[in-house]
């Protein structure tokens, strides 16, 4: 592909316009704006609306509360009328039959406005507001585009948090008659502060920001690319480097003519002025050009066709809130020329545009064939895809697709093979995809027998992402930096607290082909229903925009998942293979007793999940195998049936940015399994995903309970390059701390420290219980969670129990934990907010012997949780020195930190640190920091 070069030159139709100039005998009359000398003045404002309505200039809105002014252009006058009943400002106003709607508008002070509850309506020839329809709670912002289209309002992009940070990629359908919303794709780009139009039965979106506040980035971050809806197909177009803005900037203005989609004005932090620049796209060509600039810069203002003209006012003459405007100046427009629709794609010569960490999907095709053909295509075929930058390569596995579209299809048959790709780097790529076929070359080590297929090549330049935390892709790849979690890119560490149940989270009635297998459940697991899971308690947290599978299917869980998130929980933990298992209810397969061929709807579903999952800040604990089928695949062995398993889960999940492989559930002997795999088998697998996993996820192990089980597994593990670290299960809760530092201490010894985190509570059959039960969850808050975070772990996942109402595969609603939950999210704001837990030991010692965790920083600081205040705890200090700061902090309700009875402390040995500030008989948390 070539890269297409933006047009600065007049176009032809710009040339016509000036023979037409000459033919009426007007070729000395410049083609530029002019200022209107009118009778009256309107309000000056900015942030503000301008809009046409039966012949007749309204402008609307602004900071503060402003009259609507009506500009007369037959008469040039200025009259005012009536106030709207609160402060609107930043809307892009719709006519529709006789009212004028704002959609979406702010109110409030900067920066933290927020976006109406309803959609307010003037009627003009009422000269009336009037409140009407609710937008949904989770789709209310200001700041964004709304078009009108076959008498629907559409709303693209926009901002939820003010001017603070919450910017949006939202498309949504509202219908002024019924009230009726309904939430679109989103757009390829996150945008705020900027005009959407039509033309040519598309949405054009360009220019904007993505206002930032809380970052210190209030206008820096501009959208450098326009977004094209596709109302035909109802979905965004691919972006390419022509919808590229000339003049990058926020708070224009936008208007259509002929086939051209014109900008003009805006803020930038390039210049304090407001800008002038005008600029035209031409939706036929693919290219930009120069229209005359306007004579006063200006942005948060709108501009309105009328009659021959363009008409623009108010607004702000520099970047900013001021000096506001009360001028209005207008443009003679080229004729009228007619219409044509678009029939065909303008950009597939120019360059594809996509975002760092966002998904690249590539589809190839191949020869017409299905799941169940008796030429393999999962085993015969193998797609590798090869992306180049100037500082990287990597090659990506990639697998076949069916139609391409099998989650919403649930097509079974198709000519298509699909690979995923997360781009870690801004700038040009090219790739090189091969799909070869031969017998069993999916497992193939060697290219011996490959016979080309299809072969590919292309590129696409990648720019910087515009998401924000908690989703991952603000954050990038995580990765595993000493012994915690890490996200390069950032520099951040990243500390779980998740969900360890249900374990078959993915036996879900809306996910296609999922059953139960009949199985007797014994003593030791627990008890399962005969139906699937449904999460109906979670069609409520269910929102306007999310992601559903086939025929709306699937609301539940995708609920689920934002209310794990919206409590503060990162990381859930799941199986996707547990034949003659728990639960016997998740495979991948087409048939569970056929492990060569895939079931592509179902894994298609189980990515649409798991996309959203990381969208929400939620890591994948992805869980290949229990332990009563670790020896179903190939006897334990990494042959053809558990190599082509693991090729087709890294092809298909391995681009997710956090997700982590555990090679299986409490893996080794238990007396109640089949025979477990041996010491090589583990490293077979360990091997295996450091070989062909392209993107190195943390691999992990996870544990059996109790000490002698998992000592003889573990120990001959140690020092073995590949194998990241431990999902720990742990049957005494009182142990949990000893045990975390002991396993870190043995594999630190043999130069391979393991990341450990703690995920299966014991016993067995009580893991953690409900809030109903267990109010206030002490020994899990203060044995398990504190304990284990201020003992070097890289976080905790809560295991339900066996025997528990709502257990470990029955569990239907996590709000049966929402206390829990809260407790985790209280240990995280800690963790994360006041202490560098990445760079600390636990080698500190107090003189509260039971229940008590400390971890430290030499020097720096110290964190400590004891079980009771009631007494003095001290603190041995003597192999440091200099003072400290000593604040309290309440783990039961988190908050700010607190003063005690002793503010500070100078080191020494058997330091006193005070008594809490309350509650003294119950637990807190002290932080030390140092002083000097």
């Amino acid at each position: 592909m070539q890269k297409q070069k933006f047009v600065s030159s007049k176009s032809a139709l710009l040339l016509l316009f000036l023979s037409w100039l000459s033919l009426t005998g007007c070729q000395k009359e410049p083609w530029e704006w002019q200022v209107i000398e009118t009778k009256g003045k309107p309000t000056a404002r900015h942030e503000a609306a301008l809009v046409a309505f039966e012949g007749k200039l309204y402008l609307l809105g602004g900071r503060g509360i402003k009259p609507v002014d009506r500009f007369d252009p037959k008469t040039n006058t200025w009259q005012a009328f009536s106030k709207p009943p609160i402060e609107i400002h930043h809307f892009q106003p719709v006519v529709f039959k006789d009212a004028i709607y704002l959609v979406g508008a702010m109110t409030g002070k900067w920066p933290n406005e927020q976006g109406l509850e309803r959609v307010l309506v003037y009627y003009p020839k009422e000269d009336r507001f009037e409140f009407t329809h609710e937008i949904p709670k989770h789709r209310r912002r200001g700041g964004a585009g709304a078009v009108l289209y076959n008498d629907k309002i559409y709303l693209v992009g926009g901002i939820t948090n003010g001017h603070n940070d919450g910017y949006r990629s939202w498309t949504d359908e509202y219908d002024p008659v019924t009230g009726k919303w309904r939430a679109l794709a989103d757009a390829p780009h996150a945008r705020d502060h900027f005009q959407a139009v039509v033309a040519n039965d598309k949405i054009y979106a360009f220019a904007g920001r993505r206002s930032s506040t809380a970052t210190s980035e209030p206008i820096s971050l501009v959208v450098e690319h326009g977004n094209v809806f596709n109302f035909d197909t109802e979905a965004w177009e691919p972006v390419y480097d022509n919808l590229r803005l000339p003049t990058l900037r926020a708070g224009t203005s936008a208007f259509t003519w002929n086939d051209d989609v014109i900008i003009g004005g805006g803020e930038s932090a390039t210049q304090e002025p407001a800008h002038k620049e005008v600029e035209a796209f031409n939706t036929m060509t693919g290219s930009w050009q120069n229209w005359p600039n306007m004579i006063q810069g200006r942005h948060g203002s709108g501009f309105v066709v009328l009659d021959d003209y363009v008409y623009t006012a108010s607004g702000s003459l520099n970047r900013g809130g001021g000096p506001e405007l009360d001028t209005i100046e207008r443009l003679k427009l080229p004729p009228k020329e007619p219409k044509e629709k678009v029939t065909a794609p303008l950009n597939e010569s120019s360059l594809a545009i996509v975002k760092k960490w966002h998904t690249v999907t590539l589809n190839v095709e191949g020869p017409e064939t299905s799941e169940k053909e008796a030429d393999n295509p999962f085993l015969n075929y193998r797609l590798l895809v090869t992306f180049k930058h100037k500082d990287m390569t990597k090659t990506v596995r990639g697998y076949y697709a069916a139609d391409g579209n099998a989650a919403r299809s649930a097509s079974d048959s198709g000519n298509k093979w699909q690979v995923k790709f997360k781009p870690p780097m801004t700038g040009m790529w090219h790739y090189e995809a091969l799909l070869e076929k031969g017998p069993n070359i999916a497992v193939a080590q060697t290219r011996e027998n490959a016979q080309q297929i299809t072969s590919q090549t292309g590129e696409f330049q990648v720019i910087d992402s515009d998401r924000q935390a908690p989703d991952f892709r603000a954050l990038g790849r995580m990765a595993i930096k000493g012994s915690h979690f890490y996200f390069p890119d950032n520099d951040t560490y990243w500390m779980k607290g998740g969900t360890n149940s249900p374990e078959n989270l993915l036996a879900f009635k809306g996910i296609d082909g999922t059953y139960r297998l009949k199985k007797q459940s014994r003593e030791g697991e627990a008890a399962i229903d005969t139906a699937l899971h449904e999460f109906a308690a979670h069609q409520q947290d269910w929102k306007s925009g999310d992601p559903t599978f086939r025929h709306g299917e699937g609301k539940a869980l995708f609920g689920a998942m934002n209310y794990l998130a919206n409590k503060g929980m990162n990381a859930a933990y799941f199986l996707v293979l547990n034949i003659d298992g728990d639960g016997n209810d998740v495979w991948p397969y087409v048939d569970p007793n056929d492990f060569t061929r895939f079931d592509v709807s179902r894994l298609a579903q189980w990515d649409q999940l798991f996309q959203h999952m990381q969208s929400q800040g939620i890591m994948l604990h992805v869980v290949t195998q229990e332990t009563e089928n670790e020896r179903l695949l190939d006897d334990g062995n990494v042959g053809l049936q558990r190599a082509l398993f693991y090729h087709e889960l890294i092809a298909r999940f391995g681009h997710h940015l956090a997700l982590t492989w555990n090679l299986g559930e409490e893996n080794g002997y238990a007396e109640w399994a089949p025979p477990p795999q041996d010491d090589n088998q583990r490293k077979m697998m360990i091997d295996f995903f450091s070989e062909y996993d392209p993107y190195n996820h943390p691999v992990l192990l996870h544990t059996h309970s109790k000490a002698d089980n998992r000592k003889p597994i573990l120990e001959a593990l140690l020092g073995y390059q590949g194998l990241d670290g431990l999902s720990l299960q742990q049957e005494d809760r009182t142990e949990t701390a000893n045990v975390i530092k002991a396993w870190k201490e043995k594999s630190k010894q043999f130069g391979n420290e393991w990341l450990i985190t703690m995920d299966e509570i014991g016993k067995w059959d009580l893991g953690a219980s409900t809030d109903e039960l267990d109010s206030g969850h002490q020994s899990l808050r203060g044995d398990v969670l504190w304990g284990s975070m201020l003992s070097g772990a890289a976080g905790v996942e809560w295991y339900f129990g066996a025997h528990q109402p709502h257990n470990d595969l029955t569990s239907e609603d996590w709000r049966q934990r929402d206390q829990l939950w809260s407790l985790t999210k209280v240990a995280l704001d800690f963790f994360n907010t006041h202490i560098p837990w990445w760079d600390m030991n636990p080698d500190c010692h107090t003189s509260a012997q039971e229940h008590s965790f400390c971890l430290r920083k030499k020097g720096e600081v110290y964190a400590l949780y004891f079980h009771q205040a009631n007494q003095t705890i001290k603190l041995d200090l003597s192999d440091d020195s200099g003072r400290y700061t000593v604040k309290w902090y309440n783990p039961r309700e988190g908050g700010e930190l607190l003063d005690g009875s002793i503010k500070s402390v100078t080191a020494g040995e058997h330091v006193g640190l005070g008594i809490a500030p309350s509650d003294e008989d119950k637990d807190w948390v002290i932080l030390l920091t140092s002083i000097d």
